[in-house]
């Protein structure tokens, strides 16, 4: 496997020194190729992160719904100790769940919004090969 692997990385290494070593022209193509790869890179990631943040969105209400639910159940009626525990914990529990969901939630809209600025500022021709995006609006 340890052989396999340095095998590969002399050949990766090989083809690299082959393709800067052909000039200008080729430098140029390989930039648009890595053009073309990031913008295939950013599209994946934005459908991967779409369909992600709609199964945390379902999940997400389902957990708003059972904290609720826990949490009108411990308002409600008169409870033994054991009883009052046995809530205290499992709305501890609950509200754990809901709260790393909408963090989870969060996290992927900025991800999205973030490509889709990306995106945005690629179509506008704004984004050259040399700068990096402002994204402290």
């Amino acid at each position: 496997m340890r052989k396999e692997r340095t095998w590969l990385i002399v050949a990766a290494a090989g083809v690299a020194l082959l393709l800067t070593a052909c000039g200008p022209k080729s430098r140029r193509a390989e930039i648009e190729q890595r053009k073309a790869a990031l913008q295939q890179k950013q599209d994946s990631t934005l459908i991967a992160s779409q369909e992600e943040l709609a199964w945390v969105d379902s999940a997400l209400e389902a957990a708003k719904v059972r904290f609720q639910q826990v949490l009108n159940e411990l308002h409600n009626g008169s409870h033994s100790s054991a009883e009052l525990r046995r809530l205290g914990d499992e709305l501890t529990i609950a509200r754990l769940h809901r709260d790393s969901l909408q963090i989870r939630y969060e996290v992927l809209c900025g991800k999205i919004q973030y490509i889709h600025r990306v995106q945005a500022q690629r179509r506008a021709g704004q984004n050259d090969a040399d700068t990096v995006p402002d994204t402290r609006k």
